[in-house]
């Protein structure tokens, strides 16, 4: 029988899990929002059979065997928790949590239940990253530097799709965590060990129009396997999100899903482990939004599926709730500077 999942929170982001999740064979059979009426008009528009008020009510229903939990940041947490109490696996979007405490807490939890919990950190299922991994991983790449840049504009309190928002996003805890992550992932593996990470770094000051901070600055260094510097605003004007992957056998620019790679400081030319390629003169702002985009939602399927075929075969997921820890205790201490 197929899967049937849950979605609590019908934002933008749960309706890209909608089409995933039937992509990968699941049924979507309920969706819980705040409201009846933001409830209602979610599942009309994706056509699912039910419309609920709050997530007690969908965690309580026979026809929901999974849940996927795209409610704001700080309800992670706890939502996670009470799902696996009432015998539902997991897929929470990112954050876990807004702590380390509460990661761990949902961790224990997961492993008390033995029930699934997978955390989006979905980079980890973009096709770049997955080359340049299993190049790491076989000793093809031996990395110096990683320097990864993410920016954009959030001083409006709206989401990616330019919808407003009742909560204010945390570049600490969210964007924060997918390049920690991301960073972790390449150099360490699936379950990367946050004992062998020296961590530096400074978070930017309350802005005044949110009283968040809306800059972060970031160097690990990793045992023995290299240097990472990581730059995030939600103050730029200009939309960055690119990489710089610095090795001793050639140095390679990962941006718009292509992977470019230099070898002698002048030649640059595709990858030869990667799938098309981008022109040697293209720029960032050169590339449209929409090929950002689609790489992104081919990385969510991946990571759907994933899921769907972890609940199905009776196994943890890859990026399961587990295998983030280390990140959320980096989180943890920069949070503390």
């Amino acid at each position: 029988m197929a899967i049937q999942v849950g979605i609590i929170g019908p934002g933008d982001v749960a309706r890209l899990h909608v089409d995933a999740l039937r992509a990968a064979g699941a049924r979507v059979t309920a969706v819980a929002g705040l409201t009846q009426g933001s409830a209602e008009e979610f599942a009309a528009r994706h056509e699912i059979p039910s419309a609920i008020v709050g997530a007690d009510a969908l965690l309580c229903r026979k026809d929901v065997d999974a849940v996927v939990i795209a409610t704001p940041s700080p309800m992670h947490a706890a939502q996670s928790l009470a799902a696996l109490e009432a015998g539902k696996h997991v897929l929470c979007e990112i954050p876990v949590g807004m702590s380390a405490v509460e990661s761990l807490q949902v961790a224990e939890k997961c492993r008390r239940t033995g029930l699934s919990v997978m955390v989006a950190h979905t980079l980890r299922f973009a096709d770049p990253w997955l080359r340049l991994r299993a190049e790491i991983a076989h000793g093809r790449i031996t990395v110096r530097h990683i320097i990864l840049r993410r920016t954009m504009m959030r001083r409006a309190n709206k989401n990616w799709s330019g919808r407003p928002r009742s909560w204010y996003d945390s570049i600490v805890w969210h964007h924060g965590a997918h390049q920690v992550d991301l960073a972790l992932w390449l150099l360490q593996g699936d379950c990367p060990d946050a004992s062998q990470v020296t961590v530096s770094g400074l978070i930017g000051p309350l802005w005044e129009g949110n009283n968040q901070p809306m800059d972060l600055g970031v160097t690990l260094r990793v045992a023995d396997r290299g240097l990472v510097s990581l730059s995030l605003s939600y103050h730029s004007s200009v939309p960055v999100e690119d990489a710089l992957i610095i090795a001793d056998e050639a140095t390679f620019t990962v941006y718009g899903g292509k992977i470019l790679k230099a070898v002698d400081g002048t030649t640059v030319a595709p990858a030869s482990f990667d799938v098309g390629g981008t022109p040697a003169d293209a720029r960032p702002g050169d590339l449209e939004v929409a090929e950002t985009d689609r790489m992104k939602f081919s990385a969510l399927q991946a990571q759907d599926a994933e899921f769907v075929a972890a609940v199905r075969e009776g196994r943890m997921p890859r990026s399961s709730v587990q295998d983030v820890q280390a990140t959320m205790q980096i989180l943890e201490r920069l949070a503390g500077t």
